[in-house]
């Protein structure tokens, strides 16, 4: 049972060390506007978890879409909205993270892969001749016809006990 590491020794074990990880973050996302030196001051500041989310975004958006307009543009594809200039502009304008999330979300769910065996369906028995129907006994249907058959569906009723006689007899009033 491994435990879960934390995100700093993420950073440690896969990166070396923060500055190392910033310049992988550096690497893989759009700057846009501002210096290389003003983000990285940025991004010095960010948490571990934080900029290793960024890694991950950043290097998806850029191994399957290319960039994040060609992701905008897959995004506005699949919301059925790629012809709407106004939609695909305000999707440019987010970020990476909302737009990858966008995607995912958009984008039709995997069938689940079930096992060759029980995709097959079933053989087919040979269908067994009938049993023909059991009759109700001719005794029933002739003395009490639908009232006979209602009560042998249903339980009998248990009659109510009686109460015990006063003793004494007559009761009598003086």
């Amino acid at each position: 049972m491994g435990a879960k590491m934390t995100p700093l020794a993420q950073v440690k074990a896969e990166h070396g060390d923060k500055a190392k990880l910033v310049d992988k973050v550096l690497g893989v996302i759009d700057l846009g506007e501002g210096g290389k030196d003003e983000a990285k001051t940025r991004l010095a500041g960010v948490s571990n978890k934080k900029l290793l989310r960024l890694l991950s975004v950043g290097q998806t958006v850029k191994d399957k879409y290319g960039s994040t307009d060609k992701l905008a543009e897959a995004v506005a594809t699949a919301a059925g909205k790629a012809k709407d200039g106004d939609y695909v502009t305000k999707l440019k304008g987010l970020a990476a993270t909302q737009l990858l999330d966008l995607a995912r979300r958009l984008a039709p769910a995997p069938a689940a892969k079930a096992p060759a065996e029980k995709k097959k369906p079933a053989p087919k028995a040979e269908a067994a001749p009938a049993k023909p129907a059991k009759k109700a006994p001719a005794k029933t249907a002739a003395k009490g016809g639908a009232k006979a058959k209602a009560s042998a569906k249903a339980p009998a009723k248990k009659a109510p006990a009686k109460k015990p006689a006063a003793k004494g007899g007559k009761s009598s009033k003086k």
